[in-house]
């Protein structure tokens, strides 16, 4: 039997479609069951993947935050339930048929994403200095063996753009395995390290170890 056909919403939405994500497409993927289904949050399948996509604000207007912040959870949520690969801000695409097209012409980059992400997630750490009288110096020494230690259990690593008083700022891509053995690991260096302040956030959505091309070829337009 073929899969029924995914429903159009009721009534389409005045500005388009922001693309969220992308995962690979299940024989379930008919609906999104949302959070809150204020947001108007929908699935489309199309050649064995699923794209998460949300009604599009005006053009020259930002979502608010509290509803970037809700998208943000079904991107989360979405996570959650398998491999995915966030969309950057602003792709914005015209109708559900145009998603699809996206994803047809897309497929070999978006699955190449898909297998790079495979059965991992993100992890974000940030360092501080919270001993004032140590050395600054000193602090980013042992930051650096702390990102070296902590690289040696995730599959990659990236430092992040440096914030005025940070010592370091870190994203990691840990297999969802080992994300006990991670964290772990971290509490030891944060005891053996009393100094610094380590904070570690996540699991994450891999938002800094793969990329979507933001305007798909006569696919999108605009910005959300």
């Amino acid at each position: 039997m073929s899969a029924e056909p995914i429903p159009l919403p009721r009534k389409a939405p005045a500005h388009g479609w922001t693309l969220l994500a992308v995962m690979r497409a299940s024989h379930d993927d008919v609906a999104w069951d949302a959070a809150d289904p204020a947001l108007g949050v929908e699935l489309v399948a199309e050649a064995g993947l699923a794209a998460l996509v949300a009604p599009a604000a005006e053009p020259g207007h930002d979502a608010n935050p509290e509803q970037v912040a809700a998208r943000h959870w079904e991107v989360h949520r979405a996570l959650l339930r398998g491999d995915v690969v966030p969309a950057p801000v602003g792709v914005v695409f015209d109708s559900f048929d145009a998603v699809r097209a996206f994803l047809t012409e897309s497929h070999a980059g978006l699955s190449g994403a898909l297998e790079r992400v495979a059965g991992r997630w993100e992890f974000r750490l940030h360092v501080d200095v919270v001993d004032a009288g140590f050395s600054p110096q000193l602090a980013l020494d042992l930051a650096t063996h702390i990102y070296a230690e902590l690289r040696r259990i995730a599959v990659a690593a990236n430092t992040l753009p440096q914030v005025s008083g940070r010592v370091l700022s870190a994203a990691f891509l840990v297999n969802r395995s080992s994300s006990a053995a991670f964290q772990d690991r971290l509490e030891v260096l944060a005891r053996l390290n009393s100094a610094l302040g380590l904070d570690l956030t996540g699991p994450w959505p891999p938002y800094d170890f793969v990329t979507m091309a933001p305007q798909p070829p006569a696919a999108a337009h605009g910005t959300a």
